[in-house]
């Protein structure tokens, strides 16, 4: 999953202040700490909506999917049947599980309750990818990016067309992820993924 928040620890937004703790904690790889925090703050404050996307991709890092699955439904309950965001966290995690046709249901949903949501487009484009649409993912991955510029998703991009044996239109997108990075973590993966695609070119 792509979240801002993965890498933008210190925020300005006065309504996240209760996240501040858990991110940084994240950050320095605490990952149980983190998560015991991010749990107590979605008890105090379960309308945190960051923090329920953010305690989703903790577990969903850690390869924790059915906790992660766990999360995206009390996610649902908290906010309802009509929300989008569940639908994306559950969608993700049913793929991540290996549920390609459940998950992609979820995300059409998602999608249809909110075309906005950017992350949902994402998720949208991975699952594709996971079912083997190609052509499907890199149209939703545009629609993703446009919504919100991020850098995973132009990773993401990259990667299938370099699956795909378009090398030149891969290495373009993580060229640009390299550059529109701010933080050295995903510019170095950026780097590592042009020479990956350099070799298979060059093969």
């Amino acid at each position: 999953m792509r979240l801002t928040s993965s890498f933008a620890v210190f925020r300005f937004d006065p309504g996240e202040q209760e996240l501040a703790r858990p991110r940084w904690l994240a950050r320095e790889h605490k990952l149980a700490e983190a998560e015991d925090e991010y749990r107590k703050a979605l008890g105090r404050n379960p309308d945190l909506y960051a923090g329920w996307q953010e305690l989703f991709e903790l577990l969903r890092r850690s390869r924790r999917y059915h906790d992660a699955l766990d999360v995206a439904e009390a996610a649902s309950r908290h906010w309802g049947d009509d929300a989008a965001m569940p639908h994306t966290l559950r969608g993700a995690a049913l793929v991540d599980l290996g549920r390609i046709g459940d998950g992609v249901t979820a995300l059409q949903r998602a999608i249809e309750l909110d075309d906005a949501l950017a992350l949902a487009w994402h998720e949208y484009g991975y699952a594709s990818y996971r079912a083997g649409h190609h052509g499907q993912a890199l149209l939703a991955l545009d629609r993703a990016f446009a919504l919100e510029p991020h850098t995973d998703t132009l990773m993401l991009r990259g990667r299938i067309l370099r699956d795909g044996g378009r090398y030149d239109a891969a290495e373009v997108a993580f060229q640009g992820a390299m550059q529109t990075s701010d933080h050295d973590v995903p510019r170095h993966e950026a780097e590592r993924e042009i020479d990956a695609t350099r070799r298979a070119a060059a093969l």
